[in-house]
């Protein structure tokens, strides 16, 4: 697969911006604002590394869990309920993984062909 060009890590880069910059426009609940903003971070951190070096089969297992630690930061942080901070961080989490576990055949696929014309030569 080409570098920077798979329309999944670029989701979850863009989840990952909105879930950073939701801060500024959304009222502030328990820690939602270091949390919100971490998390966003971490997703932006895994898609950008996937995007550079795809077929990294590791990194998206780090997407995975990334995108789990966003679906559960609301209740961790205190901003469950029908808020901004807790529906952004559920939808970006939600759509990061699922774009993530789409992302994982094609990639496992590749890591795996990769991994045995290595082992012919």
């Amino acid at each position: 697969m080409r570098t920077w060009k798979r329309w999944e890590d670029w989701t979850v880069v863009a989840m990952g911006l909105v879930m950073a910059l939701t801060p500024i426009w959304a009222a502030h609940l328990g820690s939602s604002v270091p949390m919100m903003i971490t998390s966003g971070s971490l997703l932006v951190l895994v898609g950008l590394v996937n995007l550079g070096g795809p077929n990294l089969y590791g990194i998206e297992i780090g997407a995975l869990l990334a995108s789990v630690v966003a679906i559960i930061i609301p209740g961790l942080g205190g901003f469950a309920g029908a808020n901004v901070p807790a529906i952004t961080a559920w939808a970006a989490g939600g759509v990061s993984l699922v774009v993530t576990a789409l992302a994982m055949r094609p990639s496992i696929n590749a890591s795996h062909d990769h991994y045995f014309e290595m082992r012919r030569t």
